[in-house]
């Protein structure tokens, strides 16, 4: 059975026969779209990394102040708990309530007191207790006692509350004269009338912190 089969023309002769072509992009179009993309993908990538620097940036400088926050506010709860009651060393010699000296040979200045437990705390931590703050290489340390009393070569239990710090220096002001001592203490049964913290960051920045102590006396 024959089918009927569409039947073209024949081309005129010389010539060729005209073929459909699709629509689509030259090398040259090509060339200069991906030349675009590419320019736009340069700008966008900057935006990002900008974008990204500063949010590290400013969740480091957030870290940073929170926490000399905390710290800060650990001494002053710290110093506003004082006792007005001397300690023993581990080597047997009494310590002034608040001291700059630490009581320990590799401890060096910084500051000591004895201080009240907290009677919420169902441990050590209820009972009163000699701490102290240093300056150890780019940190500030806290130490802690078991209790007022050290036993011999007893050791504190140390812990880094800020880091990085460049510089950390504390004054006591004395009830007698109204006058700042680097140097504390003024007598065993005395407490400073307040106290001055500086602690400089390792970024410049330097806060300042005045506990007045008169007042607990």
């Amino acid at each position: 059975m024959c089918r009927n089969k569409a039947i073209r023309p024949r081309p005129a002769p010389g010539r060729r026969l005209s073929i459909d072509r699709a629509a689509g992009f030259t090398l040259v179009e090509l060339l200069v779209a991906l030349a675009i993309f590419a320019i736009l993908s340069g700008f966008a990538y900057r935006s990002l990394t900008a974008l990204l620097d500063s949010r590290e940036a400013l969740a480091k400088e957030s870290r940073k102040w929170r926490d000399a926050s905390l710290f800060v506010g650990r001494v002053e709860r710290d110093l506003s708990a004082v006792l007005a009651r001397p300690a023993i060393g581990p080597s047997g010699t009494e310590l002034a309530a608040v001291s700059s000296s630490l009581g320990t040979v590799q401890a060096g200045d910084g500051l000591a007191l004895t201080r009240s437990g907290s009677p919420l705390q169902q441990s050590v931590l209820s009972a009163p207790q000699r701490v102290a703050y240093r300056l150890a290489g780019d940190r500030v340390e806290r130490l802690a006692w078991a209790g007022v009393d050290a036993a011999p070569r007893e050791e504190p239990a140390v812990v880094t509350v800020l880091a990085p710090v460049r510089a950390l220096s504390f004054r006591f002001l004395d009830p007698r004269s109204n006058e700042w001592r680097t140097v504390w203490p003024g007598g065993s049964e005395l407490l400073p009338a307040a106290v001055e913290m500086t602690v400089e960051l390792a970024s410049g920045e330097r806060i300042v912190r005045l506990v007045d102590l008169a007042r607990m006396q």
